[in-house]
């Protein structure tokens, strides 16, 4: 459902922190202002990818296979594309170096469309069915926070080495949900189901959004972490 979800901010708004590309202004590290406004500029060309490191586009996004197996559900999602990400908004960047960890929060409306496969019980529901489906997500609110180390690269400079990730997420304002042949294509009890998943976004996107984000996430973390250790510190960064 989501990430990149924002599967992408994450990679658009750190690679921004240190404004390496040509013609972005770097920034003191300690410089929220600057850091968040650097990184906006940055969010479209980032998106587009950057082939010179082998990152991935993303937006449109895609994830060859998406499995949520939880609380009854088990749903299968594949060749799902996401859009939307170049319209992402940072709303806040931080670099601690004394605590060794990038914090970014950003907000952005999403657009998932793909193959699924469901079965078991969704809520209180019972729920079958193999189509296609489409996810909206309105205003995805997402918070990354990356522990780094800092270590020497071959030519001995510091560069950026990222540990691990975590992160949080909110949708704010709705989550839309349409799939097609539910229950065999039994057009009533379909809609029922499109129903209540549509009066219930909320509870959907908070019991199953995760599950829903882990391999975009990871996407994003890898992509960001081989391109903070190609770039020694001091030629992205004021330090």
């Amino acid at each position: 459902m989501k990430r990149k979800v924002c599967t992408f901010f994450a990679f658009s708004s750190v690679v921004s922190i240190f404004g390496a590309l040509p013609d972005v202004q770097k920034c003191n590290l300690t410089d929220a202002v600057c850091l968040k406004t650097s990184a906006q500029l940055m969010v479209p060309q980032l998106t587009d990818g950057l082939p010179d490191l082998g990152s991935k586009v993303l937006d449109p996004l895609y994830v060859e296979a998406i499995k949520v197996d939880l609380a009854g559900l088990k749903l299968a999602l594949t060749d799902a594309e996401i859009t939307g990400m170049k319209d992402t908004i940072i709303d806040k960047l931080s670099v601690d170096l004394a605590k060794k960890q990038i914090q970014v929060i950003c907000h952005v409306s999403v657009y998932l469309k793909g193959k699924y496969k469901a079965s078991g019980k969704l809520l209180i529901l019972p729920i079958t069915g193999d189509g296609d489906t489409t996810i909206k997500l309105k205003n995805l609110r997402i918070q990354m926070i990356y522990p780094f180390n800092l270590v020497k690269n071959s030519e001995g400079k510091d560069v950026i080495d990222l540990s691990s990730y975590r992160y949080s997420y909110d949708v704010k304002d709705n989550a839309h949900f349409h799939m097609t042949n539910l229950f065999n294509g039994n057009k009533q009890l379909g809609d029922v189901m499109l129903t209540f998943m549509n009066q219930n976004w909320k509870a959907l996107t908070q019991e199953f959004g995760k599950p829903l984000l882990e391999i975009p996430m990871e996407m994003v973390y890898n992509t960001v972490k081989t391109y903070l250790k190609s770039q020694p510190l001091e030629d992205i960064a004021n330090l």
